[in-house]
C-alpha cells in the first residue's frame, strides 16, 4: 500500500485551495459505496456519527432526496446548541450528494457541498467531499474554528459504524444459512456422524454454542444469553446463542470495543467476532449439512475469501491443531472443494 493510500485509509485528508474558497476532504472506508451513502442519508445512522463525540445530536428533519431539506442541532454538555440547516439539490443513490450548508451562528455564510462516493473495488469506497464558500476569509474562519478536528472525529465514528454494520450484516447472512440447516435436521439425525472425527451432528452445534461465549467473556468481559442445553434442545440452544451474537454486533458500541487474547493480542471486537467466530459458523455449515443429508453448497465468494486468507498461514494453522491434515484435491477443483480440503475435510 502506498503512503498516499495509507493516509487516505487512516484519517480524512483535508486540503484548502490556495486561491479558491474551497475545502477538499478525502477519505477511504472499508465499506461499499451504497453503505457509505446510506450512512450519509439515513437519519437513524447520521445521528450516530456526524460531529465530535463530545456533542450530542438532535435531528429536526432530514429528507435526503433531491429537493429535500435538513436541520440538526449539536448540543454541548453545558447546554450550548449549534444549529445547522440546508437543502439537498441532488441526491443520486450510491453516487453523489449536492447540498447547501449553513451554520446558524453565521447565517450569511452559505456553502455548497458536493459529496462523491467512489467505488474502489473489494467493497471499499473513497469519499470525496468538496465545499465551496463565499470567500477565502470565510473558508479560513471555518478551518480556524475547529472544523478539521470535527470532520476527522466524525469520520472516525463513521468508520466504526460501517465496520460494525459490515460485521453484523456478514453474521446475519451466514448465521441465517446455518439456522436453516439446524432447523432442517430430522430428530433422529442429531446423532448421525459428522465430518469432524468423533463428532455427531449435535456436536457441531455444541461446538459453536460453547467455545465462543467463553472466548468472548475472557477476552472482552461480555456474557451472551444462554439457552437450553444442546442435549435437550439443539434448535433452541442455537437460536438463543445466535440471536445474542447478532444483538452484540448490531450494537454500535461493539465497533469501539476490544477483545484481548494472549494468542492474538488486542483486536477490535467486531473484527474478532467476524474473523474467528462468523468464519467458523460458515465452515461448520458444511459439516452439519453433510452429517444430516442437507444442501452442502456454500457461498463460493466466501470460500475464496477464507481460502485466500488461510493459505499464507498454512503452517501456523496446522500447528495450532485447529485443522486436520490437508486433503489433496486437484488444482482444477472448485473453490468450495479446495477450501474444505485445506481445513482437513474430505469433500
Amino acid at each position: 500500500m502506498s503512503s498516499m493510500d495509507a493516509a487516505h485509509r487512516d484519517e480524512a485528508r483535508i486540503e484548502a485551495d490556495p486561491v479558491l474558497p474551497t475545502i477538499l476532504i478525502t477519505r477511504d472506508f472499508d465499506a461499499p459505496p451504497e453503505r457509505v451513502f446510506q450512512a450519509y442519508t439515513d437519519p437513524d445512522l447520521v445521528v450516530q456519527w456526524l460531529g465530535p463525540r463530545r456533542l450530542t445530536m438532535r435531528i429536526d428533519r432530514y429528507d435526503a432526496r433531491s429537493g429535500g431539506s435538513y436541520r440538526y442541532v449539536h448540543r454541548a454538555d453545558d447546554g450550548t446548541e449549534y444549529g445547522f440547516h440546508g437543502v439537498f439539490h441532488e441526491v443520486r443513490p450510491g453516487e453523489r450528494i449536492v447540498q447547501t450548508f449553513t451554520y446558524e451562528g453565521a447565517p450569511d455564510g452559505v456553502s455548497l457541498e458536493t459529496v462523491v462516493f467512489e467505488g474502489l473495488g473489494d467493497r471499499r469506497t473513497r469519499l470525496i467531499a468538496k465545499s465551496l464558500m463565499d470567500s477565502v476569509e470565510a473558508r479560513d474562519a471555518m478551518l480556524a474554528g475547529g472544523m478539521e478536528g470535527g470532520v476527522r472525529e466524525g469520520h472516525e465514528r463513521l468508520d466504526e459504524l460501517l465496520r460494525g454494520s459490515a460485521a453484523a450484516d456478514e453474521h446475519r447472512r451466514i448465521a441465517r444459512v446455518f439456522t436453516e440447516r439446524v432447523r432442517g435436521v430430522a430428530p433422529e439425525a442429531w446423532e448421525s456422524p459428522a465430518p469432524c472425527e468423533g463428532w455427531v451432528a449435535r456436536d457441531v452445534v455444541r461446538h459453536l454454542v460453547e467455545w465462543f461465549p467463553a472466548f468472548l467473556k475472557s477476552g472482552a468481559g461480555i456474557e451472551l444469553p444462554q439457552g437450553p442445553s444442546v442435549d435437550d434442545d439443539p434448535v433452541a440452544a442455537w437460536t438463543v446463542h445466535s440471536e445474542g451474537v447478532q444483538a452484540l454486533l448490531d450494537d454500535p458500541a461493539t465497533a469501539r470495543g476490544v477483545l484481548s487474547n494472549p494468542h492474538i493480542g488486542e483486536v477490535p471486537l467486531d473484527q474478532a467476532v467476524d474473523r474467528f467466530y462468523t468464519a467458523d459458523v460458515f465452515m461448520h455449515t458444511w459439516d452439519l449439512a453433510r452429517a444430516t443429508g442437507q444442501d452442502e453448497r456454500l457461498d463460493p465468494g466466501k470460500c475464496a475469501q477464507l481460502l485466500d486468507g488461510m493459505l499464507p498461514l498454512d503452517g501456523v494453522l496446522r500447528s495450532s491443531g485447529q485443522y486436520g491434515p490437508r486433503v489433496e484435491v486437484p488444482d482444477s477443483a472448485d473453490v468450495q472443494t479446495r477450501m474444505l480440503a485445506f481445513i482437513g475435510r474430505t469433500p
